[in-house]
């Protein structure tokens, strides 16, 4: 007690600016360290990203068809398939935080056509497998502006697998062909052959 009244008098007796020199500074929000702003990942990052989510997809709904198929017929895989590929990529959506989604040049259900960005892309691939680049390995990453916001897009292609040729090849069964035809009376995506491009998986994701 007595040494902080000695402190006191001390800092009456002095002058304004130097009885601010011997006060105790306390922080203040200026000097407070703030977090630098976080820069948008590299492309590199959001390609291995958008690769990552893409295997996910693929493997989960290959796995999905094949055990329907296996277990109950092509019928039943066509109205699975109408149920879960669009859920498996809302869940991968919600979990993963992008945009996942199918598209083709020939659709099966319209909400599932390409948009401006993936038609070009969709264009430059049928150019590249005519010049013979094998199916497989196309894949295209792109930042884009859309509406004003910064956007990375990425599409992998979806090679036609023999297990798809049930219900997307040339000789379809009777009962497979009407039930395309109740379910999907716009139905483009028939006629195809093993190996050809069927469609791509296309995600992208706002900065």
């Amino acid at each position: 007690m007595r040494l902080f009244r000695q402190f006191v008098t001390r800092v009456a007796n002095l002058s304004f600016p130097m009885a601010l020199a011997v006060l105790p500074m306390t922080a203040s929000h200026a000097d407070t360290p703030t977090d630098p702003v976080a820069s948008p990942p590299s492309l590199a990052q959001l390609e291995q990203q958008a690769k990552d989510i893409t295997q996910l997809f693929g493997q989960e709904l290959k796995a999905v068809l094949q055990g329907t198929i296996m277990a109950s017929g092509p019928v039943e895989a066509i109205k699975v398939c109408r149920s879960s590929a669009p859920a498996i990529a809302n869940r991968l959506a919600q979990e993963q935080g992008w945009e996942v989604a199918r598209t083709s040049h020939k659709v099966r259900n319209p909400d599932n056509a390409p948009d401006a960005w993936e038609q070009q892309i969709l264009s430059q691939w049928q150019d590249k497998i005519a010049r013979g680049a094998p199916v497989a390995n196309l894949k295209t990453s792109a930042w884009v502006t859309e509406g004003g916001v910064k956007v990375y897009r990425y599409m992998s292609a979806i090679p036609t697998a023999g297990l798809c040729l049930n219900c997307h090849g040339s000789n379809i069964a009777g009962p497979v062909r009407s039930t395309l035809q109740d379910l999907y009376p716009q139905d483009q995506a028939t006629g195809f052959k093993e190996g050809q491009l069927r469609g791509a998986f296309s995600l992208k994701k706002s900065f």
